[in-house]
Protein backbone atom coordinates (compact mmCIF):
# COMPACT_ATOMS: atom_id res chain seq x y z
CA UNK A 1 0.00 0.00 0.00
CA UNK A 2 1.31 3.14 -0.82
CA UNK A 3 0.83 6.11 1.50
CA UNK A 4 0.27 10.04 0.77
CA UNK A 5 2.85 12.44 2.11
CA UNK A 6 1.33 13.47 5.50
CA UNK A 7 -0.34 10.38 6.11
CA UNK A 8 -0.07 9.17 10.04
CA UNK A 9 0.07 5.65 11.85
CA UNK A 10 -0.19 5.17 14.91
CA UNK A 11 1.77 2.39 16.65
CA UNK A 12 1.59 1.63 20.30
CA UNK A 13 4.51 1.57 22.70
CA UNK A 14 4.32 -2.40 23.91
CA UNK A 15 4.29 -3.39 27.97
CA UNK A 16 7.42 -3.76 29.15
CA UNK A 17 7.91 -6.61 32.23
CA UNK A 18 11.26 -5.70 33.80
CA UNK A 19 12.97 -2.34 34.51
CA UNK A 20 13.51 0.24 31.06
CA UNK A 21 17.00 0.43 30.32
CA UNK A 22 16.23 3.19 26.89
CA UNK A 23 20.38 2.77 26.04
CA UNK A 24 20.08 1.65 22.16
CA UNK A 25 16.53 1.56 21.79
CA UNK A 26 16.87 4.12 18.92
CA UNK A 27 18.89 1.78 16.80
CA UNK A 28 16.97 -0.88 17.87
CA UNK A 29 13.69 0.96 16.39
CA UNK A 30 15.06 2.06 13.25
CA UNK A 31 16.53 -1.41 12.63
CA UNK A 32 14.02 -3.11 12.96
CA UNK A 33 11.83 -0.78 10.98
CA UNK A 34 14.38 -0.96 8.24
CA UNK A 35 14.45 -5.06 8.29
CA UNK A 36 10.55 -5.07 8.32
CA UNK A 37 10.05 -2.62 5.42
CA UNK A 38 12.76 -4.73 3.22
CA UNK A 39 11.22 -8.42 4.30
CA UNK A 40 11.92 -10.61 1.09
CA UNK A 41 9.70 -13.52 1.85
CA UNK A 42 6.07 -13.51 -0.35
CA UNK A 43 4.47 -11.62 2.38
CA UNK A 44 3.44 -7.54 1.97
CA UNK A 45 4.70 -5.64 5.13
CA UNK A 46 2.06 -2.68 5.52
CA UNK A 47 3.84 0.38 7.40
CA UNK A 48 1.71 -0.43 10.44
CA UNK A 49 2.98 -3.89 10.21
CA UNK A 50 6.94 -2.20 10.42
CA UNK A 51 6.07 -0.32 12.96
CA UNK A 52 4.61 -2.93 15.26
CA UNK A 53 7.61 -5.39 14.02
CA UNK A 54 10.29 -2.37 15.09
CA UNK A 55 8.24 -1.74 18.61
CA UNK A 56 9.13 -5.41 19.70
CA UNK A 57 12.48 -5.29 18.56
CA UNK A 58 12.71 -1.71 20.69
CA UNK A 59 10.97 -3.47 23.14
CA UNK A 60 13.07 -6.38 23.66
CA UNK A 61 16.41 -4.11 23.84
CA UNK A 62 14.67 -1.64 26.82
CA UNK A 63 13.20 -4.63 28.99
CA UNK A 64 15.58 -5.60 31.59
CA UNK A 65 14.20 -9.38 31.71
CA UNK A 66 15.21 -9.96 27.66
CA UNK A 67 17.73 -7.38 26.78
CA UNK A 68 20.85 -9.70 27.79
CA UNK A 69 18.76 -13.25 27.05
CA UNK A 70 19.05 -14.48 23.38
CA UNK A 71 16.87 -12.58 21.43
CA UNK A 72 13.40 -13.55 19.30
CA UNK A 73 14.00 -14.39 15.69
CA UNK A 74 13.36 -11.75 13.47
CA UNK A 75 10.75 -14.35 11.97
CA UNK A 76 9.13 -15.67 15.33
CA UNK A 77 8.55 -11.73 15.95
CA UNK A 78 7.20 -11.11 12.15
CA UNK A 79 4.90 -14.19 13.34
CA UNK A 80 3.45 -11.98 16.21
CA UNK A 81 3.27 -8.97 14.00
CA UNK A 82 1.51 -11.11 11.11
CA UNK A 83 -0.86 -13.13 13.21
CA UNK A 84 -2.02 -10.13 15.60
CA UNK A 85 -0.25 -12.15 18.38
CA UNK A 86 0.85 -8.86 19.98
CA UNK A 87 2.10 -7.83 23.36
CA UNK A 88 -0.39 -5.98 26.04
CA UNK A 89 0.47 -2.37 25.25
CA UNK A 90 0.70 0.56 27.19
CA UNK A 91 -2.40 2.78 28.10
Amino acid sequence: KHWAAGSKIHVPAFQINGDINANGAGDALFSGFCLASSWSDETTISLKQAGEFASLVARQRCDTITRDSAPESADFLMNKVQNGNLPEIIA
